[in-house]
């Protein structure tokens, strides 16, 4: 096929920093090429990106009309046939919602990812007639062509909620082997991610004050911010736990910190709130890198990590338990840079971003075939 033919991949809020996995999930694509719709610019354009912002291209009632009610206006119609798209690919359920009246107009098939709190938070599992998603979580789950859940944990979630599991097939998330490689090694504990409830920070440094005098000769590096990090960082201080606390790192950093690490601990929990994590990216970057982790039976985190092979797994919550685990990886190194080399290998086999990117294409290449937007001798 001498050129390729358009999918619109559609976000909200587009390039959230914290949300790169989602322009990098159309990497490998060859057939078909991303054009971004959504209604927000989080973030720079990715170079050669082609974008098409919907709220200049709205009629009356502007945004709120859109998403509220599904008005489509002339303008904003003739811009998205005019890329003559095959299918619309959503991102999160909100934003399947929300693309669900346009694959409707425009006679196209219509596929959404599900990454974690979009399956699990209360907010969203719940009945409500205000929230657009409520509103139209039945008819889009009737509706949609193919449901992308990221972990088994989630089409499980989803499954227990009504999804129907004839249209869900799991489709794990990812990252770069070329971008997340083993370096060299250091005596280097991270910890990578938002200072929140879901992710179990809290669990982690009380695991940390346990473990006193055997952290000695290692350096702990707790990344990110958020809600809970004044009160965590006082309680670490009152531990005697030296740390190093260097906020929020871009996601481009994020590669040189993991290659140098040792172990990577993902303590993530299910929240109050009832958000929990899909399939953590954290896990698979550092599994790349060659890092063992320490992690909790936690949403899709035992699909990757295998216990007592690839890291150590212990429940959400439980800080005696992680600081038991630690306190075997911080004193057998030779072992827990086996866990690593394990980690890397099971990663590179089945959570490789180019594997996966051309799954996912493939997957849209079938539904515009069978939607016939797209002929099969295109392919």
């Amino acid at each position: 096929m001498s050129t390729q033919r358009r999918v619109l991949a559609y976000c909200d809020k587009l390039f959230t920093p914290s949300e790169s996995f989602i322009p990098r999930g159309y990497s490998a694509f060859s057939k078909l090429k991303p054009v971004y719709i959504g209604h927000e610019l989080k973030g720079p354009v990715p170079e050669g990106a082609e974008v098409i912002e919907l709220g200049p291209l709205h009629g009356a009632g502007g945004e709120a009309a859109y998403k509220q009610l599904g008005t489509i206006s002339a303008k904003l119609q003739n811009a998205i046939e005019e890329v003559e798209p095959v299918a619309i690919h959503a991102s999160f359920g909100k934003s399947g919602a929300y693309a669900l009246p346009l694959a409707e107009r425009l006679n196209l098939p219509l596929a959404v990812t599900y990454y974690g709190g979009d399956a699990t938070k209360t907010t969203n599992t719940k009945d409500s007639f205000v929230r657009v998603y409520n509103r139209r979580r039945a008819k889009l789950w009737r509706e949609a062509d193919l449901i992308l859940p990221c972990s088994q944990f989630i089409h499980d979630e989803l499954a227990g909620k009504g999804a129907p599991t004839d249209k869900m097939l799991v489709h794990h998330n990812t990252a770069d082997p070329s971008r997340f490689e083993p370096g060299e090694k250091k005596d280097l504990l991270v910890f990578a991610g938002r200072w929140t409830e879901k992710k179990g920070i809290d669990t982690l440094i009380a695991a940390l004050a346990r473990l006193g005098d055997e952290l000695d000769g290692w350096t702990i590096r707790l990344i990110g911010d958020g809600d809970l990090k004044e009160e965590l960082v006082a309680k670490l201080q009152e531990a005697g736990v030296k740390a190093e606390l260097p906020g929020w790192v871009p996601a481009d950093e994020m590669p040189k910190h993991w290659a140098e690490a040792r172990i990577a601990v993902v303590p993530s929990k299910r929240a109050k709130s009832g958000d929990a994590e899909g399939l953590p990216l954290v896990c698979i970057e550092a599994m790349l890198s060659g890092c063992a982790l320490a992690a909790t039976r936690h949403a899709g985190i035992p699909e990757c990590v295998k216990e007592g092979e690839t890291g150590y797994l212990v429940d959400e919550g439980d800080d005696a338990a992680l600081a038991d685990r630690l306190a075997r990886m911080l004193s057998d190194r030779a072992r827990t840079a086996r866990m690593g080399e394990a980690g890397r290998a099971l990663a590179m086999e089945s959570f490789n971003l180019q594997t996966q990117s051309r799954k996912l294409e493939s997957y849209l290449i079938d539904l515009a075939v069978k939607a016939g937007t797209m002929k099969a001798s295109d392919v």
